[in-house]
């Protein structure tokens, strides 16, 4: 897929995808089901839009319904409607789905309504924009290389327009972004987010002298898989801690879904049970470490702050989700730039739609 340079749009944005969607006369069709659609018509009726029809993929239509719509097929859609709009309502990084949607989106009009990850969130809307634009210009400036503020623009476009471009033409490989990180330096990692162990895997291939991880989930189903891995996983010395990174000590409400959505005190989508869980200030699990990752859906402020004393302490190389929130894309680069300004500052996304997998790669000058 080709790169293509981005900037951020002039201030003030008068009108955003939401404003479009609302003025819209052809039938609106949602393409797809389950917790994205649900926040999608929410949205939606905020703004007095009116779905036309639900539909999935041709051969995966079995008559079932969603809030009371027939599920259509795709074929049945273009049969029904000379002219419409698509919203896409799922997230996907699988290269098959990628293409096939690019080709629809080159024939069709289709968009993808950016969706607060951890809970009922405000919307990255042109209000936002307008009203915050002098602290994303900061943290715009802020980021060291011409393709971090690249990816820093696409994402802002795709935020207001939904168009899937901004999210195909500006992306990186997972070594790309691997090689942003001082590897040869790396012999000890924390994990905060450790799902299933699939980061400490993937760190073990790219940082030649790891040797010891502290892997913390607090997802009750999912800290099994962890320790599963743990008991299989040979040349790393592999601690797991059973509870979510966070800036006090205690226990938090839990919405447990056994998956990434997982979450900390958020608004909870279908299919969460609610738990009560330890919480741990990652500065009381080790005096010291070389690198830290946080993948902590949506609590990620509380799990900076609970680790204050690691950063300050030997100035580890970070790596923070920046898409669980609005508000994180800006500010917390613009947080680590004030209170750490020995970091140099990367944003990197892998290739997925919608704008998930946003990392803010930190590494000390030096």
């Amino acid at each position: 897929m080709p790169y293509k340079h981005y900037a951020l749009p002039d201030r003030p944005v008068r009108c955003d995808l939401w404003d479009r969607l609302a003025a819209e006369s052809r039938p609106i069709v949602v393409y797809g089901m389950g917790n994205g659609a649900d926040k999608l018509f929410v949205r939606l009726n905020t703004y007095g839009v009116t779905v036309s029809d639900v539909f999935a993929s041709d051969g995966f239509v079995r008559g079932h319904s969603f809030r009371g719509y027939p599920v259509l097929s795709f074929s049945e859609i273009r049969e029904k409607y000379a002219d419409f709009v698509i919203l896409l309502s799922f997230a996907t990084s699988r290269a098959e789905v990628l293409e096939m949607l690019s080709d629809i989106d080159g024939k069709y009009e289709m968009y993808i309504p950016d969706m607060p990850v951890a809970g009922a969130e405000e919307y990255f809307d042109r209000e936002l924009y307008n009203t915050h634009y002098d602290e994303i210009l900061s943290a715009y400036d802020a980021l060291a290389d011409e393709k971090s503020r690249d990816t820093f623009a696409a994402v802002v476009n795709y935020k207001l327009s939904g168009k899937m471009h901004c999210l195909t033409n500006c992306f990186a490989t997972a070594e790309e972004i691997y090689s942003l990180l001082p590897a040869e330096k790396i012999e000890s990692m924390l994990d905060l987010g450790a799902y299933n162990g699939d980061t400490v895997r993937e760190c073990m291939k790219f940082f030649p002298k790891l040797k010891s991880a502290i892997a913390v989930e607090p997802d009750p189903k999912t800290y099994k898989r962890l320790l599963k891995f743990a008991a299989s996983a040979e040349g790393i010395e592999l601690t797991t801690v059973n509870a979510a990174a966070f800036d006090r000590e205690g226990e938090g409400e839990f919405l447990s879904s056994g998956n990434r959505n997982s979450s900390v005190g958020s608004t909870a989508s279908f299919e969460h049970k609610t738990a009560r869980i330890p919480l741990v200030r990652a500065d009381s699990l080790t005096p010291c470490v070389d690198y830290i990752k946080y993948d902590v859906e949506g609590a990620e402020w509380e799990a900076l702050r609970g680790s204050s004393g690691l950063i300050s302490g030997k100035y580890p190389a970070l790596l923070i989700s920046l898409y669980h929130r609005s508000r994180d894309l800006f500010g917390i680069v613009n947080y680590i730039r004030e209170k750490y300004p020995e970091y140099r500052l990367y944003i990197r996304r892998t290739l997925c739609v919608p704008a998930w997998e946003i990392a803010l790669i930190a590494v000390r000058e030096g």
